[in-house]
């Protein structure tokens, strides 16, 4: 999250797990780059099997680590803290077919 110090004009950044994330994608790539060319198991192989490590994480990071908001719906029986975090207020409009011809192609 970035705020603005109310002393300068800076902005500061605080460390999150999805800067983590994306600081850890390219190092399995770096480590098979160093282990393929150090063993003699072929390069090609070894960086192809740490680029699947590497998309691993990306999939961790894009479906398992979802953004979620701290504040959720106060009370409730079984209700969870955690709720969908909005985006930036976009709300989805719901197209009305109703009475409409569906049938694409020609007629």
């Amino acid at each position: 999250m970035r705020t603005r110090t109310p002393h300068s004009d800076s902005i500061v950044s605080e460390a999150t797990r999805y800067d983590a994330i994306l600081a850890t994608l390219p190092l399995p790539l770096a480590a098979g780059t160093v282990v393929g060319t150090l063993s003699p198991l072929p390069l090609s192989l070894v960086v192809g099997a740490s680029g699947l490590v590497s998309a691993a994480v990306l999939a961790y990071g894009l479906f398992v680590a979802t953004p979620r908001s701290v504040t959720g719906p106060a009370g409730g029986s079984g209700a969870s803290a955690e709720t969908d975090a909005p985006l930036d207020g976009v709300t989805s409009r719901v197209r009305d077919d109703t009475g409409r011809n569906r049938r694409r192609g020609s007629v």
